[in-house]
């Protein structure tokens, strides 16, 4: 057997199987494509071509076989047959960047959401309670308040026992709508027009 035969090329052994040497020719053609390894490697990917072209085909590599005079003769089984008449010549497609694409990293995304899903149950379980309102003695529409024995109005929680709640906040010297009652703001700002309980 001479010794640079297209078997050597694509580094399997002469009884290999059609599958084994598509994968030889598939990782051979990605070490030396000229696409990601320059020109220099053009001559190299031509042999390599050839050597898939022969020996890729399954009456090819009988017939380069049977030249070779190989000792081991090449096996025919179902598969070589459903290859032969599957075959077809590899097509280079210049807009493909990859001939066997990668694949999408589907476990690295599960962790990613796993991370994700336990960063906000983590999150929900130790977040703390919501501040609690504070009373900061500014009147405003629509808060609660006291009156107190002078007749200001004082701000109180909704929350707590409350007199009356601020409708409209007026200056002294304007008139409250119908149904509601004036009472000074306990800070001095104005008038609180409030509607009792």
């Amino acid at each position: 057997m001479p010794n640079d035969t297209h078997y050597k090329t694509l580094g399997v052994a002469p009884d290999a199987s059609a599958d084994d040497i598509r994968g030889a020719y598939r990782r051979a053609a990605r070490a030396h494509h000229p696409d990601t390894h320059g020109e220099s490697s053009a001559v190299q990917m031509a042999v390599i071509n050839e050597a898939w072209r022969v020996v890729g085909d399954p009456q090819r590599r009988r017939v380069y076989d049977a030249s070779l005079g190989s000792a081991a003769p090449p096996r025919v089984t179902g598969e070589n047959v459903r290859a032969a008449s599957e075959f077809s010549e590899p097509r280079h497609n210049p807009l493909a960047r990859y001939q066997d694409p990668p694949r999408f990293p589907w476990r690295l995304m599960a962790w990613l959401a796993a991370g994700g899903v336990a960063f906000v149950v983590l999150g929900v379980l130790t977040a703390s309670d919501p501040i609690p309102p504070k009373v900061d003695n500014v009147l405003n529409p629509g808060d609660c308040a006291i009156i107190e024995p002078n007749g200001d109005a004082a701000e109180r929680l909704c929350t707590e026992p409350h007199d009356a709640t601020v409708e409209v906040l007026i200056a002294v010297d304007e008139r409250c709508p119908d149904g509601t009652e004036p009472h000074r703001d306990r800070q001095g700002m104005g008038t609180a027009c409030v509607l009792l309980k």
